[in-house]
């Protein structure tokens, strides 16, 4: 099943979207779906994979969800790769609360309209549906069917009563969008031949801890230009990129010919639980983390892991304290492509980045035997040329992938944070989970608002609504939930008498809750729309701009990317916490048109 561009001009219009869907190499349908790999070279990238597939209108009642052609299951469920099924959210009540809640009726409003017809890419395929459901708006986010995911958390399949019934899948996640769909360890060599998008590699062997294994060629195609003629990331001297060392992880998957293209890149040495620096104490760690510090050490082409642990812990506890199965709150802010042949925003003297949350897990990575970070971001993200969708992201989609990445073109900076009793479970309670799950929970249903604007159609930035202030808004949602149930609901009380071990944790999480709203909320009382999630976000500044400023000024630490980040970092050092800062400085091949630019206020 595909719908290509065959003629990306006759849309009557043009965005830096519809240039790069005119590579073959960015189309899920040039990689077949049932290729071969050797399983000591490439792993899967997830367990569940595939492609997801808007309803059409007179399948929406049958579906309830989207469609989901299948690229990978679990061990069970290999009949269904291949095939397309209908990915449903789980029926239970819980769930239905979350994913209901944020199902609205789509009607572009004027300001929608005016801006798909410039160029803006918007859900324009779902434009005048009732009742759109969180699937749905990320299955139609692009005008074609082109979003590939990993299903997320739990996963359960209902096999067909009939045969001409399809099978379905249900999972109580956001899927994540991800690029690739296996991905390997290697080292690059150099290309094939002078000008040659093919490149040798050596594959890492974890029986010798060294690149050793006999080489390979894979494919790293040139990538298309955006609008203002920037290229996301070059292929250029790779060999000579300093992460070329420790080696890559790259994502991809076998094209039509069996050669594998390599959609995706990252650094093993960032993602690696090795860190290059250690930052002991609160006031170091906040001087790290200031702006004047990334500047200095942001030369380009390279990266750095740095451990944050507080006061009395020693480097070496605080680098065990990670194990696998660890969670962290990820705190993401990236800078602006400067250089000659950078964007605009280069030449304002402020700079302010962007700003997500996400989620990080310490996994056991087998290709190298070790244990390194898997990142997701839940980008609260506005509809642009670029359509970038907002929602989860994997690091090898968001970051890493070679032409919709940032990992060639801009400064990054993600924040790790770790605090037992906002990041780890509660067991034995009737929470049974973090508060962490709670604010994904909260983005999840943010960044679904998000993508069909409350059902207006497009979002817009504006100083009330914006990646930090409507981030922060899921955060302040997340800690106003938790401080109810644990108020309100006696079975929890009476478990915190009998679990006074637990209980502690539960105070120490309210405490921070407290200071994190302080922080979030100088002056005092909450905003209307952080209160009840009014359906305010993304309008036009132009609507009524004293207003939107008033509103921002309620929550001024949150309005600036690099701010909401130093305030989030502060509390969370303060109560004790550990925290890696992975940072990047345009990595990849190296592009002498660039240069990256740091947020610096």
């Amino acid at each position: 099943m595909s719908n290509r561009v065959t003629d990306p001009g006759s849309q009557g219009r043009q965005n830096t979207y519809l240039r790069y869907m005119q590579a073959d190499f960015n189309w899920p349908d040039n990689y077949p779906i049932t290729a071969q790999l050797d399983a000591e070279r490439y792993r899967p990238l997830a367990t569940w994979m595939g492609r997801l597939i808007l309803p059409t209108p007179d399948q929406r009642a049958m579906v309830l969800g989207t469609l989901f052609e299948v690229y990978h299951a679990d061990a069970d469920h290999q009949h269904l790769v291949g095939q397309v099924v209908r990915l449903r959210w789980m029926n239970d009540a819980e769930t239905n609360q979350r994913f209901w809640s944020v199902t609205r009726q789509v009607i572009f409003d004027k300001d929608s309209r005016q801006r798909a017809a410039q160029g803006i890419v918007l859900p324009e395929r779902i434009n005048h549906w009732p009742l759109v459901n969180p699937f749905e708006s990320l299955a139609g986010a692009h005008p074609y069917d082109d979003v590939v995911v990993r299903l997320q958390g739990s996963v359960h399949v209902l096999e067909p009563a009939h045969q001409d019934e399809l099978p379905i899948v249900y999972t109580n996640r956001e899927p994540a969008q991800i690029s690739g769909r296996y991905y390997a360890l290697v080292r690059f060599i150099a290309p094939v031949s002078s000008g040659s998008d093919e490149m040798r590699v050596v594959h890492y062997n974890r029986s010798t801890g060294m690149f050793d294994r006999p080489a390979e060629v894979v494919r790293l195609p040139q990538v298309m230009a955006d609008q203002q003629g920037i290229v996301p990331s070059t292929r250029q001297g790779i060999e000579r990129s300093p992460a070329n060392m420790d080696g890559w992880y790259i994502y991809g998957m076998p094209d039509k010919t069996g050669m594998f293209v390599v959609q995706s890149l990252a650094p093993r040495g960032l993602l690696r639980l090795q860190p290059g620096q250690v930052v002991v104490g609160q006031r170091a760690g906040m001087r790290y983390l200031q702006p004047r510090h990334w500047q200095k050490t942001a030369i380009k082409g390279t990266f750095s892991s740095t451990l944050l642990c507080p006061e009395g812990l020693g480097p070496q506890s605080a680098s065990v304290g990670w194990q696998a199965g660890d969670m962290a709150l990820v705190v993401h802010l990236y800078g602006i492509i400067g250089g000659p042949g950078g964007e605009p925003a280069r030449r304002s003297p402020l700079q302010w980045g962007h700003f997500s949350f996400g989620v990080a897990q310490v996994i056991h990575e087998p290709l190298a035997d070790e244990l390194i970070f898997d990142i997701d971001y839940q980008q609260v993200y506005v509809h642009s040329v670029h359509g970038l969708i907002a929602g989860t992201h994997h690091w090898s989609h968001y970051t890493g992938d070679r032409q919709f990445g940032w990992l060639g073109t801009r400064p990054i900076q993600d924040l790790l944070i770790k605090l037992d009793c906002f990041t780890s479970d509660f067991v034995n309670s009737e929470l049974q989970r973090s508060a962490l799950t709670e604010t994904v929970f909260q983005l999840e249903a943010m960044t679904a608002r998000y993508r069909i604007a409350d059902g207006r159609g497009g979002t817009r930035i504006s100083a009330s609504n914006n990646c930090a202030q409507d981030s922060c808004q899921a955060l302040y949602a997340a800690i106003k939930h938790i401080d109810l149930t644990l108020h309100e609901r006696a079975d929890i009380q009476e478990w915190m008498l009998r679990d006074p071990q637990q209980a502690q944790r539960l105070r120490r999480l309210l405490h921070l809750g407290r200071d994190l709203k302080q922080k979030m909320l100088p002056l005092g009382a909450a905003r209307a729309d952080w209160d009840w999630s009014m359906t305010t976000l993304g309008s036009s500044l132009a609507e009524s701009p004293l207003r939107s400023l008033g509103m921002a000024l309620r929550t001024w630490r949150t309005m600036l990317p690099s701010v909401a980040v130093r305030c989030i970092a502060e509390v969370f050092l303060d109560h004790g916490a550990t925290a890696w800062v992975l940072r990047t400085n345009q990595v990849g091949g190296y592009d002498p048109r660039l240069k990256p630019i740091v947020p610096n206020v």
